[in-house]
């Protein structure tokens, strides 16, 4: 921890005679400062401390930024902290003959990821069939429960002889903040779908 990190925001009484040290906890910066978010959760609502509430602001040393609680989760002011994606991958070439959203015979690609409440979400996939529709898009578990869907999958509709596609689609998804996992699923209208390189990536914003 750095010289203003701080495990506590506390709370004074009238007449309470106040020392040096607890002059100097708000004198130092005039926003509490914590070593990481664990620490910050910590230092609000018990004995001796302030109730957390809508307005509170908080430095965290662990990613450099500064914080606001809107009465419901943490937010970040600033700076901003760099995008970055958590991708998993599976290139096995597998198939499915559903006609519901399914796991193949190898699950996934599946990541978890601790998010706010807007992410990005990349689904890719070589896919085909024949003379039929084909479609892979994600569910949702952990602090959001949500079912794979055809209004955001990626999908593929094939009338007449082989039909074979490498995209990604890009969904921008609101969720429940905290820790997610994300898992691709698979589906066909008839037929026999085949799927190669599958990937999905998620980036919290």
């Amino acid at each position: 921890m750095g010289a203003n990190a701080q495990t506590s925001v506390p709370t004074f009484t009238a007449g309470e005679v106040l020392t040096a040290a607890n002059m100097n906890i708000s004198a130092r910066t005039g926003v509490p400062v914590f070593a990481d978010s664990t620490a910050r959760d910590a230092a609000f609502g018990g004995a001796g401390e302030k109730v957390l509430a809508e307005g509170q602001l908080a430095y965290i040393e662990a990613s450099n930024v500064v914080q606001y609680y809107d009465g419901a989760v943490w937010a970040t002011v600033g700076p901003s902290t760099s995008i970055t994606g958590t991708t998993a991958t599976v290139a096995t070439s597998q198939t499915t003959t559903s006609v519901t959203f399914t796991d193949l015979a190898t699950s996934g690609p599946a990541v978890t990821v601790t998010t706010g409440t807007s992410v990005l979400v990349f689904v890719s996939a070589f896919m085909e069939n024949t003379n039929e529709q084909v479609q892979c898009d994600f569910a949702i578990s952990g602090a959001t429960t949500r079912s794979a869907s055809s209004t955001t999958a990626l999908l593929l509709r094939n009338n007449a002889g082989q039909g074979r596609v490498r995209a990604t689609v890009v969904n921008l998804m609101t969720v429940t903040a905290g820790s997610n996992t994300f898992t691709m699923k698979y589906s066909v209208n008839a037929g026999t779908g085949t799927f190669v390189d599958r990937t999905i990536t998620v980036v919290p914003l």
